[in-house]
């Protein structure tokens, strides 16, 4: 089994807004757009930065957090984004 990232990417459902916006995702510096949800990226083992934001209107990166963490091989890290009710502020993160 090769390493994964699991991104769980969420808001809350008093945001229902948001649903009209597609967060950014950037791992190691690249950008792709991923919808709301759960997905599993399989990567190589290796030193990961995860920053997941949104954006809104005029500004690209509202929310925007990041975290680090190194990946080994054959693990799944899970890393879980809550956007906030306040665009402007950093959403909450973690991973396991």
């Amino acid at each position: 089994m090769p390493a994964a990232i699991e991104l769980t990417i969420t808001h809350s459902p008093l945001a229902f807004i948001y649903e009209f916006f597609t967060p950014t995702v950037e791992i190691n510096g690249t950008k792709q757009r991923l919808p709301w949800g759960t997905h599993t990226l399989e990567m190589p083992p290796g030193a990961y930065t995860v920053a997941i934001s949104y954006p809104w209107l005029f500004a690209p990166e509202c929310g925007k957090n990041t975290v680090r963490f190194e990946l080994k091989q054959e693990e799944t890290k899970r890393v879980a984004y809550r956007a906030g009710l306040i665009r402007f502020v950093p959403g909450k993160m973690h991973v396991s």
